[in-house]
């Protein structure tokens, strides 16, 4: 069967001396593996079009297991986004994510949105790259499962606080007053358990943050896809959006990024 998809080239497997198996995120079918003959020669009329971050239009004959590229024709190849290292390093964390959620024969509409609509901020340059590291993984998490509530506090309905603690671990927040009465509440069970079972109860991952941090998370998680990134933050306020953002996909996708690492070597 042959087809026509469009699909970002989130990762490269080289295959022999010129050929590679590429991982490419398309709205219709996910992440599709596509075996991609002699397109590492430079002279081949594949080359631009499966490089990876590209976005491009891709005709594939599909069998069981694999897709084998027949032509390919670029539509945006992101360019600038190896302009800087620290750009291009994001771009490859964002791939891995997204490679990491996308599943195969599932569509993939809003993640595939996502990714390239951040992969154009990147490029652009019109945002902090902490900024769009941070929109880019709340989104994400949202996308594969773990949305949190981040409407109301989760003792007593409070929106409208100075101070929200952050529950990472449950993705819900309580203000200081219910924060507290929960903490004790945790220790005095604690302390029963550790009398009955002599065991130690693993503790939370409480992020304390300020009202214009939340205000980002929340425009992060429910704003409308084209104005994602319509928003600023400063200096402390950018560094703890980008934090507790990084904390909440991590601890939910439950695994440490080479490309994260990576990330954190090369910023500014």
């Amino acid at each position: 069967m042959v087809e026509t998809v469009k699909g970002i080239v989130l990762r490269e497997t080289p295959i022999a001396d010129y050929d590679k198996i590429m991982t490419v995120l398309t709205a219709e079918y996910g992440k599709i593996a596509v075996y991609a003959r002699g397109a590492k020669r430079l002279k081949s009329p594949l080359f631009t079009a499966t490089q990876l971050f590209t976005y491009g239009e891709f005709t594939v004959s599909r069998t069981k297991t694999t897709y084998y590229l027949r032509t390919g024709e670029l539509i945006e190849s992101f360019y600038h986004i190896r302009d800087t290292l620290e750009g291009a390093a994001l771009a490859a964390y964002i791939a891995d994510v997204a490679a990491d959620i996308a599943i195969e024969d599932e569509p993939s509409p809003e993640l595939m949105r996502l990714v390239l609509n951040s992969f154009h901020v990147i490029a652009t340059k019109k945002k902090p790259m902490a900024l769009v590291k941070g929109v880019f993984e709340l989104r994400a998490a949202a996308i594969a499962g773990f949305m949190p509530n981040l409407v109301a506090c989760e003792g007593c309905g409070n929106s409208d606080l100075d101070v929200f603690y952050f529950d990472v671990s449950c993705g819900t927040f309580r203000c200081e007053d219910c924060y507290r009465v929960s903490a004790m509440l945790s220790e005095r069970f604690a302390e029963r358990r550790n009398e009955n079972e002599g065991i130690y109860p693993t503790g939370q991952l409480i992020a304390i943050l300020s009202a214009s941090v939340f205000a980002a998370m929340r425009y992060a998680i429910y704003s409308k896809p084209e104005r994602l990134f319509s928003f600023e933050l400063k200096d402390e306020a950018l560094s703890d959006f980008a934090s507790v953002a990084e904390k909440y996909i991590t601890c939910h996708m439950e695994k440490n990024y080479a490309t994260l690492e990576f990330y954190h070597t090369v910023k500014d």
